[in-house]
């Protein structure tokens, strides 16, 4: 006999049901991306996410009445964006370099919050305007190197000022590569030795220098198992280790730590040597020997040369902005 009554399908009410259930969370969930950022932490939040982005993907802008690029860093008084990113092609506007920071921008970039801070306020958007008049937010931003803030040319890379106890606060932290210095690399398979020796590596540097000398040496030619890093000696004169010179080892896959010798060092081992710029203050050539145990160089020559292998050191850091 036929049932004409009416009848729900449990499937049907399944899936019913279940489309009511993501309509109420996107009702709940959307409106909370596109918030307007009109309460007062919002407002905090997107100055401090807005500041770390121009600081480390913008490479900043000058421009006068006859010329504009990026390089501002050299033309302070004519600046109209402010941006540490380094870069290449000056007339881009842009850099395909993004969080790699550059040394002298970040230099200037100091003085200016130091020499006119309304104006540096100004540039970096670091205000808001209520009922018409411009309110100034609290600030600080800070680079650091293994937790601690990064020195350059003897100056605290650390801008604004502190927070009061009470106060709303919003932090943004980016991983940024920082300019430090100047480096030279050497393959140690190929780097000179000294004549009367072949364990003493032999390297020309012309001074005056303005900041340390920092030499690094991948991949050494090893003779025997005591291969380990000894002395270095500066025209003649044996150098001391840490009043002179600091010296770091990194194993293939590592990180940079300090070396004490006579620990051993291995084919794929890197050495870190960074020497007091002060050593090389005059208007000459020095020649630095670096003397090891075990540690083979083959090539017979009169030195490998600093000056021409220099490159820029970028170093793995932290770019913090606080905002409140």
């Amino acid at each position: 006999m036929m049932d004409d009554r009416g009848q729900i399908a449990m499937d049907f009410l399944l899936g019913v049901s279940l489309v009511l259930i993501a309509i109420g969370f996107t009702v709940q969930f959307v409106p909370g991306i596109f918030i307007s950022g009109s309460t007062g932490e919002d407002k905090l939040g997107y100055a401090a996410y807005r500041t770390s982005c121009i600081l480390a993907e913008d490479p900043g802008w000058w421009s006068n009445n006859s010329d504009n690029d990026t390089c501002w860093e050299y033309h302070t008084a004519n600046v109209q964006r402010i941006g540490l990113a380094a870069d290449d092609d000056v007339k881009s506007r842009l850099t395909e370099t993004p969080n790699m920071i550059s040394k002298d921008k970040l230099v200037q970039f100091k003085k200016l919050s130091e020499l006119n801070e309304t104006e540096f306020i100004r540039k970096l958007g670091l205000f808001d305007s209520i009922n018409g008049k411009q309110m100034n937010y609290g600030y600080n931003i800070s680079f650091l190197l293994d937790g601690q803030p990064v020195a350059i040319n003897n100056s605290t890379m650390v801008i604004g000022s502190s927070l009061l106890p009470g106060q709303n606060m919003a932090k943004m932290k980016r991983i940024v590569l920082l300019e430090t210095g100047n480096i030279s690399v050497f393959d140690g398979r190929y780097l000179n030795r000294y004549a009367g020796n072949k364990n003493i590596a032999n390297i020309s540097i012309i001074g005056p220098v303005a900041e340390n000398v920092t030499i690094q040496i991948n991949n050494f030619n090893i003779s025997g198992s005591n291969a380990a890093f000894i002395n270095a000696s500066l025209n003649g004169s044996t150098l001391l280790q840490s009043s002179n010179y600091t010296i770091q080892k990194r194993p293939l896959y590592g990180n940079f730590n300090s070396y004490v010798s006579p620990d051993r060092i291995l084919n794929n081992d890197s050495l870190l040597i960074d020497l007091n710029s002060s050593l090389f203050s005059s208007n000459t050539s020095y020649q630095l020997k670096l003397g090891f145990t075990d540690v083979f160089y083959p090539k017979v020559s009169l030195f490998s040369s600093y000056n021409e292998n220099i490159e820029k050191r970028y170093e793995p850091a932290l770019l913090v902005v606080e905002v409140w």
